[in-house]
């Protein structure tokens, strides 16, 4: 979900460059020591590579150098720019590694790898994933898996042909607090008999132009950029905002909470009506520009889009709603499952999640210990151990819960596709390739369906490989 392999040849920025790159971008990452790895016996220890090391490559990059038992040994990206950031992240972590601009020479070259994290733009997830996969390594591959349905299913398709294993990052499937809510719904019964579900993503975001004297000094020779497919500096700056690279705010946001939906339900969608439109982005994009602003490109894909769901479910048809907005902040981002007994509130933030028990039902075991949130709504906060063990006993289960409520949101995520890979016969992934192909129908054709102004009636079909 990030930048791809970058060009070799080009300038490496200066410390200075360097450090003024990881302000401006938010990327600020602080690497602790890799040095635990030493504490797994060698025969545990993975060789592994990324390519992509744009916003979102940083972060998965940084949290897999915090995971005992791996040694990066290359980074693969076409910027200079980035290719720095990750060869400092990994002398930062104790990884001597190699910089490449072509994932192919990294495949080429690079025989002692077992697995790559992949976290370039969503347009050529499909053929690095699928080469990676051919030369014999695991993948973990952001999301959203492609901007197309046939580029995602020829990636299921590798997987199976190749026996590897690929893990989509819809990271909210390894999250302790999403797995107890799974547990919550559906072995403890809380939300009774689901009737509707709820989901938004509300985030300020301005179209951000390409800073000059980042133009200036790093720019990708046009040569490099119609290699990789970009028609310009700015658009592989910004390749989110177009069609061709990727599915706008829907698949880029979206994608993670209506795959909690998916999975929760146990059940894909049935239907999708959506709306959306790219006004306000245009507005900002003027307004930046009344100012004397630089914004140096036009938005393709929707800054707004609201779709309703429906669901054949176990408690018969559920009907639900997702919006991702980003011409506002209210209210964050989170999930609502709502249910005849209670409902819950999940999300990453986990200062937003809480469970509401219907004043008709009846008073769970563990609410006696359970903290309330201090609403006037009665709401519990989202505490997986409390509401699970009820007696107090702990668990090797248990154990695992409360040391991965303590982690980033993502390294759990990572830390399921290493231990796949290291135990395949007891540890299995928590988002394999078909899981995330049927979320990726489900944005990719509300994306149609908002771009047509019609209603989409989905062949169960549609979701299988």
């Amino acid at each position: 979900m990030e930048i791809i392999p970058s060009n070799r040849s080009q300038t490496n920025p200066s410390r200075r460059d360097f450090v003024a790159l990881m302000a401006a971008t938010g990327a600020g990452l602080m690497v602790r020591s890799a040095a635990s790895a030493q504490t797994l016996p060698p025969s545990a220890m993975l060789n592994v590579a990324i390519i992509g090391v744009g916003r979102q490559g940083r972060i998965l990059l940084d949290l897999a150098l915090k995971i005992p038992g791996l040694k990066f040994k290359a980074v693969c990206d076409i910027w200079s720019y980035s290719q720095k950031i990750g060869e400092n992240l990994c002398k930062k972590g104790g990884h001597a590694v190699t910089v490449y601009d072509d994932y192919k020479a990294l495949l080429a070259q690079e025989k002692d790898i077992q697995a790559v994290i992949i976290a370039t733009p969503d347009f050529w997830h499909a053929p690095i994933t699928n080469a990676c996969l051919k030369a014999g390594l695991h993948v973990y591959c952001e999301k959203e898996m492609a901007n197309t349905l046939d580029a995602a299913k020829s990636m299921v398709l590798a997987a199976r042909e190749t026996g590897k294993l690929l893990q989509i990052g819809h990271q909210r499937r390894s999250n302790p607090y999403y797995k107890h809510a799974y547990t919550m719904l559906h072995k403890s019964n809380f939300c009774g008999n689901v009737s509707t579900v709820y989901g938004q993503w509300h985030q300020l975001k301005a179209l951000r132009a390409l800073p000059p004297a980042l133009l200036a000094k790093y720019a990708i020779a046009p040569a490099t950029l119609a290699q990789w497919g970009f028609g310009s500096m700015q658009e592989f700056y910004e390749w989110r905002w177009f069609k061709k690279y990727a599915g706008g705010p829907m698949t880029d946001l979206g994608s993670h909470q209506v795959d909690v939906l998916n999975w929760f339900l146990n059940a894909v969608p049935t239907s999708v009506d959506a709306v959306g439109n790219v006004d306000s982005a245009l507005a900002t994009a003027k307004a930046q520009a009344a100012k004397g602003e630089p914004v140096g490109f036009v938005p393709e894909c929707f800054d707004f889009t609201n779709a309703r769901y429906t669901w054949d479910t176990q408690w018969g048809p559920v009907h639900g709603t997702y919006e991702v907005n980003l011409n506002t902040t209210y209210d964050g981002f989170y999930e609502v499952i709502m249910g005849s007994l209670g409902s819950m509130r999940t999300a990453e933030i986990i200062e937003k999640a809480a469970m509401f028990r219907e004043n008709t039902a009846d008073k769970m075991a563990w609410e006696d210990q359970a903290q309330q949130t201090g609403n006037t709504d009665g709401s519990y906060k989202f505490d997986p151990l409390k509401s699970r063990h009820v007696v107090g006993k702990m668990n090797a289960e248990a154990d695992k819960t409360k040391a991965d409520m303590n982690k980033p949101p993502h390294q759990p995520h990572l830390e399921n596709f290493f231990d796949a890979i290291r135990s395949p016969n007891t540890v299995k992934l928590t988002c394999p390739p078909e899981v995330g192909y049927e979320t990726a129908v489900a944005v990719i054709r509300a994306n149609e369906s908002a771009q047509a102004g019609k209603k989409i009636v989905f062949d169960p079909g549609e979701f299988k490989v």
